[in-house]
């Protein structure tokens, strides 16, 4: 009778990675961190610079006070609403 071969002569043995290939496997990992930043980020940058190069509305400024005009102007009164004091 045959002796059976050992199922640990048939697999090949351990190989480290070479240096040339970790930095291949580096490079990648990084490329692919850096598009996928890149992808998450692309909606959020495009409506900065559509901000950015929007033509805001020119600001009036506030007009003073008319004649008789005591609210909704500068130097104009506004109303107040105060809450009654409490009694003791």
């Amino acid at each position: 009778m045959k002796p059976r071969p050992d199922p640990g002569d048939a697999l090949p043995r351990y190989q480290p990675l070479s240096r040339r290939r970790r930095l291949l496997l580096l490079g990648v990992a990084m490329a692919t961190a850096v598009v996928v930043i890149w992808l998450m980020l692309r909606p959020q940058l495009r409506l900065m610079e559509a901000k950015r190069t929007q033509v805001a509305p020119a600001a009036s400024a506030p007009l003073p006070c008319g004649a008789q005009q005591t609210e909704g102007c500068v130097g104009g009164t506004m109303g107040v609403i105060v809450a009654p004091a409490a009694s003791r």
